[in-house]
């Protein structure tokens, strides 16, 4: 329990992040940032807590002294290649401050239960709310709020879109995806708390729901949110808004009318593969309810923006197959191009985690913070050499700068008359991205950060300077800077990961978790 009496007591909420190409700069300018450190510091009473948040996707690795030294609790999520970095974190803050209590939580942390207890105070396994409870054991009823509403105001950094949550999770259950693994079911917020976070904004942006599945499989309350949005754009609260849909939404051809009478500017949805066979691999059968390409072109067509992501899996796709996809979209200029491309990532816990380990698929000496979806964590097909120059190009799709202009003017040709000017200049201006990727990572730099001692394959992909102490960290917390393995030299999973196979009680693991 809290026993300061003299001021409030100090919380750091840090979302943390290993950036794939070693950039030391932060993505200020990448569409979407996480808000996940915003939503966490919800957990806390505004007026009897002092909460600060950090995030080093955004601003790059926090290697301040001073704002290391100067929480009472220090709170951390991350993706699950970010499971080092918030190791690391905790050596350094346990350091400068003494006393400190570390929390962590997020996907690697819930499938790492018994190991995570080993580094943090609290290994948190549930919802964010959950956090409440912590704070109410370590500092007090006074530090918990009536009612838990994200810290959106607390955010120290602008953009041009405002974050909402309206749902969590997924009705569907892809083989890759870290919601599968964790099994939960598909959850929605109720209108009211939507509005509230509507209305909470500083300014008027474009709003852009981070929710995991906006269409979901509740169709009345889909529309009662579509009701409320036009309701909020008419009033001139919402300019406009983007979200994150799955393939089924596409099948009933009124859900985008309705969706652009309510202000849709634009929509992402996983397309992964136009490959009907890699997509039953990834058991993502509502991408087989209609074709693909035929479900973007329609998008486009009712004047909303379409986005996408490809992954590949060379460990299941031939480099052969994986390159005539490619050029199949670059000679395809009525779908955009993708908004990023990567390889499938084996994340703990999920069913294709569990495939790569029974059949033998992973390479050895993987490491856990190699999870980033460019370097190659298993056993290609093809052979290895092969398959690196692949992997290290398919950031800028290929290095087809020529392909990619030709399919943006046709892109252009096709869609100047559905699609407003902003609206088109979001959708080339991927390809921009994709020709310099540099544009991701930080406009500031005039040539991209690539690290050129990178492998692309974790087997001898070089950790990173982050791995050394840039700060005084305490002896006892050296093994905080030693990689998480997946693998041993065999190829085999790795003694800790064994041992969080089957999930235990440890005594400081409570069901409070954190979302990235």
């Amino acid at each position: 329990m809290w026993k300061t009496l003299e001021r409030k007591p100090r919380v750091l909420v840090v979302l943390a992040h290993f950036d794939e190409t070693r950039n030391p700069h932060g993505r200020p300018h990448f569409v979407p940032q996480g808000v996940g450190h915003a939503f966490l510091a919800g957990a806390f009473d505004r007026n009897n807590v002092d909460v600060k948040l950090y995030s080093e996707f955004h601003s790059g690795p926090l290697l301040n002294e001073k704002a290391l030294a100067w929480p009472d609790m220090l709170v951390l999520t991350g993706v699950t290649s970010s499971f080092d970095r918030m190791k690391q974190l905790t050596a350094y803050a346990r350091t400068l401050s003494p006393g400190c209590v570390v929390v962590a939580g997020g996907p690697a942390v819930r499938n790492l239960p018994s190991f995570s207890a080993h580094y943090f105070d609290y290994a948190c396994q549930g919802d964010v709310e959950d956090l409440m409870g912590i704070a109410l054991e370590v500092f007090g009823a006074a530090a918990v709020p009536e009612w838990h509403e994200p810290r959106f105001d607390l955010l120290n950094w602008g953009g041009p879109v405002n974050y909402v949550e309206s749902s969590r999770y997924c009705n569907f259950r892809c083989t890759f995806c870290a919601l599968t693994g964790e099994g939960r079911s598909y959850k929605t917020y109720d209108l009211a708390s939507i509005e509230r976070q509507i209305r909470s904004q500083r300014r008027k942006k474009i709003l852009l729901f981070v929710d995991n599945n906006f269409y979901g499989n509740d169709r009345s309350f889909f529309r009662q949110k579509l009701d409320l949005l036009a309701d909020l754009r008419r009033e001139g609260v919402v300019p406009g808004w983007i979200a994150l849909v799955t393939s089924d939404f596409f099948a009933d051809p009124d859900n985008l009318v309705r969706a652009r009478k309510a202000g849709c500017l634009g929509l992402f949805s996983g397309v992964e593969s136009l490959s009907d066979e890699q997509i039953k691999v990834y058991n993502k059968k509502q991408n087989l309810i209609q074709p693909q390409i035929r479900m973007i072109e329609s998008c486009l067509e009712a004047g909303i923006v379409f986005q996408y992501g490809l992954i590949f899996d060379p460990s299941t796709q031939r480099l052969g197959a994986m390159r005539r996809e490619l050029s199949a979209i670059l000679g395809t200029p009525s779908i955009p191009l993708p908004a990023f491309l990567s390889l499938t990532i084996p994340l703990l816990g999920t069913p294709y985690f569990q495939s790569c380990a029974h059949e033998g698929r992973f390479l050895p000496h993987a490491k856990l913070r190699d999870m980033d979806g460019f370097t190659l964590m298993t056993k290609p097909i093809d052979d290895l050499e092969a398959v690196v120059p692949f992997v290290r190009n398919m950031e800028k799709l290929g290095g087809h700068s020529r392909d990619i202009l030709r399919h943006s003017l046709g892109f252009y040709k096709s869609y100047r008359h559905s699609l407003s000017a902003r609206q088109m200049i979001a959708s080339v201006g991927n390809a921009a991205r994709l020709c310099f990727p540099q544009i991701i990572h930080n406009r500031r730099h005039l040539v991209p950060h690539r690290d050129e001692t990178l492998t692309y394959v974790t087997t001898t992909q070089p950790l990173g300077p982050l791995y050394r102490p840039s700060l005084p960290v305490g002896e006892i917390y050296r093994d905080h800077f030693l990689p998480t393995m997946i693998t041993d030299a065999e190829g085999g999973l790795h003694a800790h990961i064994l041992a969080n196979a089957t999930p235990s009680s440890p005594a400081r693991a409570i069901d409070a978790g954190l979302p990235v």
